[in-house]
């Protein structure tokens, strides 16, 4: 039984194989950047509270990102927003790590990590990689009081895709409320 369990399944995997070899390169890259096509034509508007800090509050901001100051004061304003700690049970010490909207924050990690790869490559000026980073961060600081259900879900569907995430945080316009 076990043989002709594994039998069909080989030749299920050579048959996929074999129609996969039969679709021309262009139609496998149409099929592979379904996502990517689809996430351009979405935009989103969220309103912003935060505005670019001052040089005295830049002085006093500790460098926890390798892309810049201001980056490092946006990110430490994100990480303040996301992560949560809270009791487990009142009176116990014990405190349990919160993660408020885990698609946003584990998108942001994502961009930062890529963001950084680029960084060390020099495919582009720090000035540049620092002002897209920046822009996501505020966009992310503003969605955490928004409805964020199709930006999370474009999220979602290019989470293996960093340049996608990054395209994405892009068309999101920001409206400061001041």
């Amino acid at each position: 039984m076990k043989k002709i369990y594994f039998l069909g399944l080989t030749l299920f995997c050579l048959n996929t194989v074999g129609v996969l070899a039969e679709i021309p390169s262009e139609e496998k890259e149409k099929i592979e950047n379904v996502n990517e096509t689809v996430v351009t034509a979405l935009t989103w508007e969220f309103f912003s509270a935060h505005e670019d800090p001052s040089v005295e509050i830049l002085k006093t901001v500790s460098r926890s990102c390798k892309l810049g100051e201001k980056s490092s004061y946006f990110y430490n304003l994100f990480k303040e927003t996301y992560v949560v700690k809270e009791e487990v049970v009142p009176g116990d010490p014990t405190r349990r790590t919160v993660i408020k909207k885990p698609e946003i924050y584990n998108s942001v990690k994502k961009i930062e990590k890529y963001l950084n790869k680029s960084l060390k490559s020099g495919s582009e000026s720090k000035d540049i990689l620092e002002d897209k980073f920046c822009h996501v961060l505020k966009v992310s600081l503003a969605a955490i009081d928004s409805d964020t259900k199709t930006f999370e879900k474009s999220l979602k569907d290019n989470k293996k895709n960093p340049e996608a995430l990054l395209s994405i945080f892009e068309n999101v316009s920001l409206r400061n409320i001041y």
